[in-house]
């Protein structure tokens, strides 16, 4: 009875290394892709932009992925550069200064929508328009995405997917 015993916690302790390996590979693996690509981008940017440091990057997927970047021009700026998945296509590099805030662009969407949480709020394109993405759960309980224009604060898309 005892070898038995004995022989179940071994087969259950392999069997819970085993799938603890396995998480962490899965955990690994997804990690690697959010970040793949990021190490390109602040390459590209510095090459074909003002860019002279990149503080941050984060990986957008819109309509196409780009990788946008937070960091200083050469003339020690805050600046985003928004650099396309596609080599084909130019970064474009745009001074903080120049659009609103993620800040004012929270605020555009709690007046226009009235949010129930808010998920996120990052940078992103589309059609090669610079825009804020803010996520969050609406009112309805519904999962809504707004991307409002970095230039002018407009929304220019207001998006609400039942749960």
């Amino acid at each position: 009875m005892g070898k038995k015993i004995i022989i179940g916690a071994t087969v259950l302790a392999v069997f819970l290394l085993a799938a603890l390996g396995a998480f962490f590979n899965v955990y690994h693996s997804a990690m690697a892709q959010k970040n793949d690509g990021h190490e390109a981008a602040i390459e590209r940017a510095l090459k074909e932009t003002d860019l002279k440091n990149a503080e941050s990057v984060e990986t957008f997927n819109g309509l196409k992925q780009y990788y946008v970047i937070t960091g200083l021009n050469k003339s020690n700026e805050a600046v985003y550069v928004w650099v396309p998945e596609d080599s084909k296509e130019k970064p474009v590099l745009k001074l903080a200064a120049d659009g609103i805030t993620e800040k004012k662009a929270l605020e555009i969407v709690k007046a226009e929508q009235n949010p129930e949480k808010v998920i996120s709020v990052k940078l992103g394109m589309e059609k090669n328009i610079p825009l804020w993405e803010v996520k969050y759960i609406d009112d309805r309980n519904r999962y809504t995405y707004d991307l409002i224009n970095f230039s002018n604060g407009e929304i220019r898309k207001h998006i609400a997917i039942k749960k």
